[in-house]
């Protein structure tokens, strides 16, 4: 069945006319008028009845007319269902991270993912907390791997934790203890990364009360872990960071223990580009997380 003399026939019912149903649609009220009878023509029966006001159903279009109506509408949802499984399977992907989640968790979901989904386009920026949340709430990126967001309405899929460590050197008068007692960062001196702004670390020490001595502050993890490494100071960070880096330095959990959750943030699953939702269901299975679909917003 032609949609377009679906819509003429429901048009002009609507409207109540022929000639308001031609001006909505483009069409002179003769044209209407044809589509309509064409309509009638295969049904075998008068859909409407011709006034000189007016059109008005007839009984047989009393029943067919939200029939069309359904009609009209499942055409619509085919149309939206090809362009977001178009969508799908084309388009750009930008994430914003923390370096350790790009480096150790990241490669191997983008590889299988790019494997199913070549067309699509990842990109991804390492960078710190201060400035993911930025470019998330900007639009430059997409979602991001990281701890929460400060914006709480936004989406929030956790899949792990992360604890918080203490980096010292080697021959550091603490290095065999088996927790570094978070209390003593009053009096030493601090190798902050993320230019001295690491959100975490920063709100792990307000937490205790502790006004750290940065002496030296860095923009890589690495370059702060290898100036620990030369005696310079000692480091406060995630776990994460410090894996699968070999450095002349000795890692210990923090005393009280401390961790921070790690997850996915976006704005929101609805609006997200058709990509930009497929990546992220992809990945928070692969990463063991609750399905996004039920994830709660984090509070």
């Amino acid at each position: 069945m032609d949609i377009l003399k679906c819509k003429a026939f429901v048009t002009a019912v609507d409207e109540g006319s022929f000639t308001a149903a031609g001006k909505i649609m483009g069409y002179t009220p003769s044209g209407i008028s044809q589509l309509v009878s064409a309509m009638e023509s295969e049904f075998g029966f008068s859909l409407l009845t011709r006034k000189s006001n007016g059109v008005v159903l007839t009984r047989e279009g009393e029943s067919i007319y939200p029939l069309v109506i359904e009609y009209i509408e499942k055409e619509s949802e085919i149309y939206k269902a090809a362009t977001e499984l178009s969508g799908m399977y084309k388009g750009n992907v930008m994430i914003a991270a923390y370096s350790s989640i790009a480096a150790h968790m990241l490669p191997e979901i983008i590889k299988e993912f790019s494997d199913l989904h070549p067309s699509i386009n990842i990109q991804i920026e390492e960078t710190t907390k201060t400035r993911i949340e930025k470019m998330v709430s900007t639009g430059k990126a997409d979602l991001s791997f990281s701890s929460p967001h400060s914006n709480s309405s936004y989406l929030w899929i956790p899949f792990a934790e992360d604890r918080m460590v203490a980096v010292l050197p080697k021959d550091h008068p603490d290095a065999k203890l088996e927790a570094y007692p978070i209390s003593k960062c009053r009096k030493a001196d601090i190798i902050m990364p993320s230019e001295g702004n690491d959100a975490d670390v920063r709100d792990l020490f307000k937490k205790y009360g502790i006004a750290p001595n940065v002496r030296l502050t860095t923009l890589e993890n690495y370059t702060a872990i290898n100036m620990v490494s030369k005696g310079l100071g000692i480091g406060i960070m995630n776990e994460g960071i410090t894996r699968y880096w070999q450095t002349d330095t000795v890692v210990l959990p923090l005393d009280p223990p401390s961790t921070i959750p790690l997850g996915i943030t976006l704005p929101s699953l609805d609006t997200a580009a058709p990509a930009v939702k497929e990546f992220v269901c992809f990945a928070a299975e692969k990463l063991g997380a609750e399905s996004p679909d039920s994830s709660r917003k984090d509070t």
